[in-house]
């Protein structure tokens, strides 16, 4: 869950690595002390067995880039790929993937076994997102066809430093052909995931919780467009299906995801999309809050 493709940082968390990292050297913080407070913050999915892998890789080729690559994290980074990294993993969901995936893993190898770049100075970068504001409804389209519908619950801190990336809800949509009515934006359930951390002190069967995605808008190739998707509606009155500001794998009532615009028309188009709809289809009911009243006087704008 979170990655929209084979690259280094085409993950969600391997992309906030990356940005915490880039922020961290903007304010001017030491590259050994940097180091240390990512690798306490990240502390959990440094550990796990399989994030641990995108975490190590991730801040090796952050710290690569901006020449200021720690040994220590080199030589962590080195023993993950020396040992194969993360191919059996992409090897499951997609052959042709996995030799994508084993490429990249690869060319980064080269660079971290190789002379080091001098360090860099780096810029802030410019925003490059589009604003929405909470109730905005959007239609997106997948490269397969697929159309789906995202509505803004809210919104969390983005990049760069003072700018907010939208967090939105991905529908459960049967998509008949027609656009959905207001009240069914409003009411119909947001995808659910049993994705987490194992925890052997909870005990009990995988917690089923709603997946909210907070979209960041890194680059400017990242922006939203008509080829994206298209604003359906405005003022859909959607309160969060749950706190999202604790929304990690590890803890909270929900998931939050980081993605970028286009990752959900990849997503849309793979096998996860469709067990993710499976799953609400037999966790969730629609929501129904106040809209007899609501619609009676004709409905949000």
């Amino acid at each position: 869950m979170g990655s929209w493709g084979t690259a280094i940082f085409s993950d969600d968390m391997a992309a906030d690595v990356r940005a915490d990292w880039r922020e961290g050297i903007l304010d001017r913080i030491p590259a050994e002390e940097l180091t240390a407070k990512l690798v306490s913050s990240h502390a959990a999915q440094a550990d796990d067995p399989d994030e641990g892998l995108v975490f190590w890789l991730a801040l090796a080729a952050a710290q690569y880039e901006t020449g200021r690559l720690r040994p220590d994290v080199r030589d962590t980074a080195l023993d993950i790929l020396n040992r194969g990294g993360d191919v059996a993993r992409w090897e499951e969901e997609d052959p042709d993937l996995a030799k994508q995936r084993q490429q990249v893993l690869e060319r980064l190898r080269i660079k971290l076994a190789g002379p080091q770049p001098a360090p860099k100075r780096l810029k802030r970068p410019v925003p490059h997102g589009v604003a929405f504001d909470v109730g905005d409804a959007v239609l997106l389209r997948s490269p397969g066809g697929k159309r789906a519908i995202v509505v803004v619950v809210g919104h969390s801190p983005g990049w760069p430093k003072g700018t907010e990336n939208p967090v939105v809800e991905l529908l459960l949509w049967e998509d008949t052909g027609e656009l959905p009515t207001q009240e069914f934006m409003a009411t119909a359930p947001p995808l659910y995931t049993d994705s987490e951390v194992p925890n052997p002190l909870r005990q009990g069967t995988t917690r089923i919780r709603p997946n909210l995605f907070s979209v960041s808008t890194a680059q400017r190739a990242s922006a939203f467009n008509a080829d994206i998707g298209e604003v359906i509606a405005m003022g859909i009155p959607r309160p969060p299906a749950a706190d999202y500001r604790d929304g990690s794998v590890m803890s909270g009532d929900a998931i939050l995801s980081g993605v970028q615009w286009n990752w959900f028309g990849v997503f849309m188009d793979q096998p996860r999309y469709e067990a993710m709809r499976e799953l609400t289809r037999a966790h969730t009911r629609p929501r129904r809050k106040r809209w007899t009243d609501l619609f009676k006087n004709g409905g949000p704008s």
